[in-house]
């Protein structure tokens, strides 16, 4: 769940429906995650706050669907999640033995669809970390 906070929603007033984030913010617990992936499928530059708001509440969404700890990704200088699968190691301390790093741009190109996790430039270390690419996308 991502919520809104007045840059986010000023940037997203630009990029999306003005209709739907009226009646998103409306509600008792707003979430801009749809609104959010919505403004980033059309290709178009985000500008830095959108772009960190974007990759923020797409590892939220990783970290609800896949709860656990034995892989990292990360999105820096933005976000990071551990999430885990049935498989892997259980990790309680420290960083996974698992590792997935993306760029930015990368991370929001794949949880959109917009590329596939063949094609993607990811830096990746530890034996189960490609099982993060069943993931995406994530819309």
């Amino acid at each position: 769940m991502f919520k809104p906070s007045p840059k986010v929603v000023a940037a997203l007033r630009d990029r999306v429906d003005p209709a739907a984030l009226e009646i998103e913010l409306a509600r008792k617990r707003p979430d801009l995650t749809r609104l959010l992936f919505s403004a980033a499928r059309d290709g178009e530059p985000l500008g830095r706050e959108l772009t960190a708001a974007v990759c923020r509440a797409g590892c939220a969404l990783l970290g609800e669907r896949h709860p656990g700890a034995s892989i990292e990704v990360r999105v820096p200088p933005f976000a990071a999640v551990q999430i885990g699968f049935e498989t892997g190691p259980k990790h309680t301390r420290g960083t996974p033995p698992n590792v997935v790093e993306l760029s930015p741009e990368t991370f929001i190109d794949l949880a959109v669809g917009r590329l596939a996790w063949g094609e993607a430039a990811v830096r990746a270390s530890g034996v189960h970390a490609d099982e993060v690419s069943r993931v995406f996308p994530l819309t």
